[in-house]
């Protein structure tokens, strides 16, 4: 389920921005210190390191191990996080 979850998310990331929705999605340009460090990056915008994967999935990196760019990325607005996760992860 955590896959379905995550490909959800990046799905969801991809069609706000092809729409150009930018209301539903957080813009971040991803600093030194957090592409050694997704859970940093993660309670920056999140305000918790919950969102480690999501951060991985934004940055197209596969895990943990891999450092990510340090680029300009989206992020789904919490309460688009979250209506996702109710939907894939609490059935």
């Amino acid at each position: 389920m955590i896959n379905d979850y995550l490909n959800a998310v990046r799905n969801r990331i991809e069609q706000l921005k092809r729409q150009g929705d930018a209301s539903k999605l957080i813009v971040w340009d991803v600093q030194p210190d957090e592409s050694i460090q997704p859970g940093l990056l993660s309670y920056r915008v999140y305000g918790t390191e919950e969102h480690t994967n999501v951060v991985n999935v934004a940055c197209g990196v596969s895990g943990v191990w891999e450092v990510l760019p340090q680029q300009r990325i989206a992020l789904l607005q919490p309460a688009e996080l979250m209506a996702l996760r109710r939907e894939y992860l609490e059935e």
